[in-house]
């Protein structure tokens, strides 16, 4: 599969026609710019075509043995994507990009580390501060055992962008090789700080404790670490289920809960929207779509969702707090009202609907009301407590 994100990101740089510019052959230029364009719109092998042959009769055009490069690669055609990259560093020869994408295929798809470090290492002799350049000159020093240099690049490329997970993770592994477990402990910990779902993140967490014989939160990231596992191997397969299955409700459903959990928001709204779209009697993708719109804060959306699903049914008290609640955020204070003393009426023992609609009076002016409600509220909780 092409990847577009990568190939977008470096369109941005591409967007001036190079036939404006007189050192290139003209048609190989006006080939360059259909390539692009072809791309932009999708058409992946009119703009393959369309930029080989650019490259056929101009070899300066660096740019265009970049995006070929990634093409290639984005096809698994690995070989050919190192090539390509490596045509665009001898036409521009201060090429960062190229020479970045130049080490990845080396380093991770065909595993050539010796060259992979040469690549790299020339790289940054041109741009010092590039940290993904230096996370991949990290990893390859760490496969060559050379665990004191990978740390000092690892460590460089997080001064220089902190969010790096590629460039944390591998920092961690690299003070477990050197038995620095409580180095490991802080990298591994501060990783999962930004992404809590990061299975080998817990595992190599998990490690470090037992090394040091913290063995019960050495079991607890063990644990985690075997759930995320499960996690992860059921949306490879949800995945790949419903691109061979489009029509069939449910696993839009699973894949839905499953990326909302691990809150992949944009991911599992698209899952959702498709099980509704498949199944708009069932009330359940509506709820969780209204949740995660919620929690997106686009409370309009939301409404829209919870009454689609207080449509088909009308008596559950939960949809109606959960509504109200859309209303209550969007300063609709009736509607919330409203909606707080159905679900009341619905189902009057739960103290939750009462402090709710507590809130909602204070928030209208109705401060009386609201402190009638509330005083029902401790009533109800004092009760269940006895």
């Amino acid at each position: 599969m092409l990847p577009f994100k990568r190939v977008f990101a470096l369109l941005i740089l591409f967007q001036t026609p190079v036939f404006s510019a007189p050192r290139y052959h003209p048609k190989a230029a006006r080939l360059y710019d259909a390539g692009l364009r072809a791309l932009a719109h999708g058409e992946q092998q009119k703009a393959r075509t369309a930029l080989e042959k650019a490259v056929t009769l101009d070899a300066s055009l660096a740019d265009a043995h970049c995006v070929l490069g990634l093409i290639y690669k984005g096809a698994e055609e690995t070989h050919a994507a190192a090539e390509a990259f490596q045509r665009a560093t001898i036409a521009d020869k201060n090429y960062i990009e190229a020479y970045y994408e130049l080490g990845d295929v080396l380093l991770v798809h065909l595993s050539d580390t010796a060259q992979a470090t040469h690549v790299l290492q020339k790289a940054l002799t041109l741009d010092a501060d590039h940290a993904r350049m230096r996370t991949l000159l990290g990893i390859a020093y760490f496969r060559d055992n050379l665990t004191d240099a990978a740390i000092r690049e690892l460590q460089h490329a997080l001064k220089r962008d902190p969010t790096s997970l590629t460039a944390r993770y591998t920092l961690g592994n690299a003070f477990l090789q050197q038995e620095a477990w409580q180095s490991a402990i802080d990298t591994f910990k501060a990783l999962i700080e930004i992404d809590p779902f990061h299975a080998k993140a817990h595992f190599s967490l998990g490690t470090a404790y037992r090394r040091i014989g913290k063995s019960e939160i050495a079991q607890k990231n063990l644990q985690r670490f075997e759930v995320l596992s499960i996690e992860e191997e059921q949306l490879t397969h949800l995945k790949r289920f419903v691109k061979q299955n489009p029509t069939n409700a449910e696993p839009w459903y699973r894949l839905g809960r499953i990326q909302l959990k691990r809150q992949l928001w944009t991911e599992a709204t698209q899952s959702l929207e498709r099980y509704v779209t498949l199944a708009p009697q069932e009330t359940r993708g509506y709820e969780v779509l209204g949740y995660i719109h919620f929690q997106q804060q686009n409370y309009k959306q939301a409404v829209t969702m919870y009454r689609k699903a207080i449509q088909q049914k009308p008596n559950v008290a939960t949809y109606r707090n959960s509504l109200a609640g859309a209303h209550l955020m969007l300063k609709q204070y009736p509607e919330a009202i409203a909606q707080y003393q159905t679900a009341i009426h619905l189902k009057p023992s739960e103290p939750r609907f009462y402090l709710n609609l507590s809130k909602a009076y204070e928030r209208a002016g109705a401060h009386t009301e609201a402190e009638k409600t509330y005083q029902e509220y401790e009533r109800l909780t004092s009760k269940a407590t006895k």
